[in-house]
């Protein structure tokens, strides 16, 4: 999917989505978001464009690059988001004269009574996805050795018989905790879950001889079992960061307070606070197509976003003329990207289209093949070849002569030297003078 570090230039004006003014403290650090109260900006909830530069900054650093139409706004809003959310905590903790963390404590603590009714509503789902043992075991390589210890470990317990077999063998034991049922192998279900007598279990497989030692084992039957397990403290996290999520959108909600980004930005806002994204569609519908369905805008981002948008709802063939004339819009304004190409295949597979696909899937083949990671793109490779190839018989000598440079690109990275020379040689003798676009 990353495969392009064009940069966007974000507007100078035109700041709107829930609301319509907009503020700036400077040329050099504008205002990219705010809280509005009444017309007003809220005072320290601005959020500046350096802010969500120097962020997206170390996400770059991370992941190297990201497709500037469909990934670059989705991280950027998510920043700006996650920095506007911070900005107004700190603004109700004023309010409230309290500090951040007081305010973070006060309205996300979760009672023992709010857990208990947790439980008690879902403690059928719990037995069922979070049983779990916490074992030792050792594996033997005969069904005899494991039989003759097993039988010591009955009588001497697990330990002390795995204590024996040490100054023999350089047989070890092995321990997993918080082996989960829903996730064991179904030939191992019985041993570890089932109910017997003894924690000293044995399992004879094609594939090795294993006695287990059952150390604990959860199945979340009662309350008190809930508390013991780590899902517990899991539970509690996720149920605080809720209630403190709901608190603020309360909040925000009784204040009035909203929330007021950049125009590309807005659909992508909507996107990452997890707005159904139907409702986002129909949101945006009006400002994006008129009534004859065609466009009314050319906003790259907002482009992007409703078809995003509309893939997630499911909505592309209930809108099917909309979304097609936003990825043309796209690709006529030159972002000839593979996230484009691969949509656009849908409604034109051209010669030139289908060229420019497989070149930019290439171009991504290319980095996997130097990485040394084919399988995971062993399909893509075989019918990226096949394209390619089908296309050098083309009657437009460019895309003809386009085909065979990428064939020779590709068969030089799979190693297939006397292949790639082949259409190197056929590609000079049809143009002398061939370029060749990432060397020869």
């Amino acid at each position: 999917m990353r495969n392009s570090k064009l940069i966007f230039l974000v507007f100078l004006i035109g700041f709107v989505v829930i609301s319509s003014s907009f503020a700036q403290t400077g040329t050099d650090n504008k205002v990219f978001g705010f809280f509005e109260l009444n017309g007003k900006v809220v005072p320290g909830t601005e959020v500046s464009e350096k802010e969500v530069e120097e962020t997206y900054d170390i996400y770059l650093s991370y992941y190297g690059s990201f497709d500037p139409l469909f990934e670059e706004p989705y991280v950027k809003a998510y920043i700006l988001n996650s920095l506007l959310q911070d900005k107004v905590k700190e603004y109700f903790a004023k309010l409230e004269n309290l500090s951040l963390d007081e305010f973070s404590k006060q309205h996300s603590t979760i009672s023992e009574e709010e857990m208990m009714k947790y439980y008690n509503e879902n403690r059928e789902q719990l037995m069922k996805d979070e049983e779990y043992v916490d074992i030792d075991y050792v594996i033997f390589e005969t069904q005899e050795e494991a039989q003759k210890f097993f039988d010591t470990a009955l009588k001497e317990g697990f330990q002390k018989a795995l204590e024996g077999i040490k100054e023999a063998t350089n047989v070890q034991s092995e321990s997993y905790d918080g082996l989960k049922k829903s996730e064991t192998s179904e030939i191992f279900v019985d041993t570890l879950f089932g109910k017997y007598d003894s924690k000293i279990r044995i399992q004879i497989t094609d594939n090795g001889n294993f006695v287990f030692l059952i150390r604990n084992h959860n199945d979340f039957s009662t309350f008190d079992k809930f508390k013991e397990s780590s899902k517990y403290a899991e539970v509690q996290q996720d149920l605080g960061n809720k209630k403190f999520e709901d608190y603020l959108n309360s909040k925000i909600a009784t204040e009035k307070l909203k929330i007021v980004v950049p125009v590309s930005y807005s659909i992508w806002v909507d996107y990452v606070q997890g707005k159904n994204p139907e409702l986002i569609t129909s949101d945006y519908y009006s400002r994006m197509f008129n009534e004859d369905k065609t466009l009314k805008t050319d906003d790259i981002w907002l482009l992007a976003g409703i078809i995003s948008t509309m893939e997630d709802a499911k909505l592309t063939e209930k809108y099917q003329q909309e979304y097609k004339a936003a990825i043309l819009k796209l690709y006529e304004n030159g972002y000839k990207t593979f996230s484009i190409l691969s949509r656009l295949r849908q409604f034109d597979n051209s010669e030139e289209i289908v060229l420019e696909y497989n070149i930019e899937l290439s171009k991504i083949l290319l980095y996997y093949i130097k990485n040394g990671d084919i399988n995971s793109v062993l399909q893509y490779i075989y019918n990226n070849l096949a394209e390619l190839d089908e296309l050098v018989n083309s009657e437009n000598p460019q895309i003809s002569q386009k085909a065979m440079e990428y064939l020779y690109y590709m068969y030089k990275s799979l190693g297939d030297e006397e292949t790639a020379q082949g259409y190197r040689d056929k590609l000079l003798q049809a143009n002398p003078e061939y370029k060749f676009e990432l060397g020869q």
